[in-house]
C-alpha cells in the first residue's frame, strides 16, 4: 500500500474487504443467481466504503499524535504530514455526505443502518475506543450493520442466529487485532493505543476463546433452524476450521494485529472461504437433502 497516493493511503483501502459483509442478502438471501439484487448489496457495499473511508480519516485526525508515537502507524499519511488536516477534513465531508445520500436512495433500512453506523463510529473515535470491551463491541456492531443493511435493502428480514454469528466473528475479529497489538506493545506503543492498559494477554486469550466457540455455536445454530435447508450443517465443520486455524495464527504465532491481511494473505482462510461458499451454493440451490 505504501506506493499509493497519500490521500488513497488516507482511506485505507485493505480495510475495504470488510464492506464485502453486505453480500449477505444475496448469499444468505438464496439471490446469488438474481443480478438486480446483486447490484443492490454492491450499491450497499460502496456506500459503506465511503462511510467507512471517511470514519477512517476523521479518526486519524483525532490520533495525530497518538499515532505519530506508533512505530508503524507514524507513517499514516496525516501522523507523516504528507497530507493536510485542512485536506483530510474536506474529504472526509465529502464521503460522508455522498454516503448518506446515496444509502437515503436505497431506502430508509438502508439509510438507518448508516446513520446508526456513522454514529457508532464518531463515539468511537470520540472516546469509546479508549473503553476495554466496549471498543471491541463498536467495531463488531459496525459490522452487524453492513450485514442487516445488505439484507434489508433486498427487502428481507435477518434471521438471529445470522446476526449473533456476524456479531461474534467480528468480536473474535476484534479481540485477535487487540492480542496482535498487545503483544507487540512497547511503551511507547502503550501509549499511542491507551485501551490496551485495560487488557491483558490472559483475558484476550479467554475473550477469543469465548468469541470463537459462539461465532460457530451461532452459524450451526443458523444452519439448523433458519429454515432454509438443515443439510447446511455440512458446512459447520469448514466454519470451524477457519476459526480454529484463525486462532492458532493469533495465539500461537501472535499474527493478530492486522486481520485484514491475514484474510488478504493466508491460503488456508482462504480455500475455506471458497470451500464454505461452493458447498452453501451447492445445498441451497441443487437443494440437496441430507437431514430433516
Amino acid at each position: 500500500m505504501n506506493g499509493l497516493p497519500p490521500l488513497l493511503r488516507l482511506l485505507r483501502p485493505q480495510q475495504w474487504t470488510k464492506n464485502l459483509a453486505a453480500f449477505a442478502g444475496v448469499i444468505f438471501g438464496g439471490r446469488i443467481t438474481e443480478p438486480g439484487s446483486i447490484l443492490l448489496d454492491l450499491a450497499v457495499a460502496l456506500v459503506f466504503t465511503a462511510a467507512s473511508s471517511a470514519t477512517y480519516v476523521f479518526n486519524d485526525l483525532r490520533d495525530v499524535e497518538y499515532d505519530r508515537q506508533h512505530p508503524v502507524r507514524r507513517l499514516r499519511p496525516l501522523a507523516s504530514g504528507e497530507v493536510d488536516p485542512a485536506s483530510a477534513r474536506r474529504l472526509a465531508l465529502v464521503l460522508g455526505a455522498g454516503a448518506l445520500v446515496a444509502a437515503l436512495l436505497l431506502g430508509k433500512a438502508t439509510f438507518l443502518c448508516l446513520v446508526l453506523y456513522l454514529g457508532i463510529n464518531a463515539a468511537y473515535s470520540s472516546g469509546l475506543k479508549h473503553v476495554a470491551l466496549l471498543d471491541v463491541c463498536c467495531i463488531a456492531t459496525g459490522y452487524v450493520l453492513r450485514v442487516l443493511a445488505g439484507i434489508y435493502v433486498l427487502g428481507d428480514m435477518p434471521t438471529a442466529w445470522i446476526t449473533l454469528c456476524t456479531f461474534f466473528l467480528a468480536l473474535f475479529l476484534g479481540f485477535s487485532k487487540r492480542r496482535g497489538e498487545l503483544v507487540t506493545a512497547t511503551v511507547a506503543h502503550e501509549d499511542s493505543r491507551p485501551v490496551l492498559l485495560g487488557y491483558g494477554r490472559e483475558m484476550l486469550d479467554q475473550l477469543l476463546n469465548n468469541s470463537a466457540i459462539m461465532a460457530v455455536m451461532s452459524y450451526a445454530m443458523f444452519t439448523a433452524t433458519s429454515g432454509k435447508s438443515p443439510t447446511l450443517i455440512v458446512t459447520v465443520p469448514i466454519v470451524y476450521y477457519a476459526i480454529m486455524h484463525y486462532l492458532r495464527l493469533v495465539m500461537h504465532e501472535d499474527r493478530g494485529e492486522e486481520p485484514d491481511q491475514i484474510l488478504l494473505r493466508d491460503r488456508t482462510i482462504q480455500v475455506s472461504i471458497v470451500l464454505w461458499l461452493v458447498c452453501f451454493v451447492l445445498i441451497f440451490y441443487g437443494h440437496v437433502t441430507l437431514f430433516r
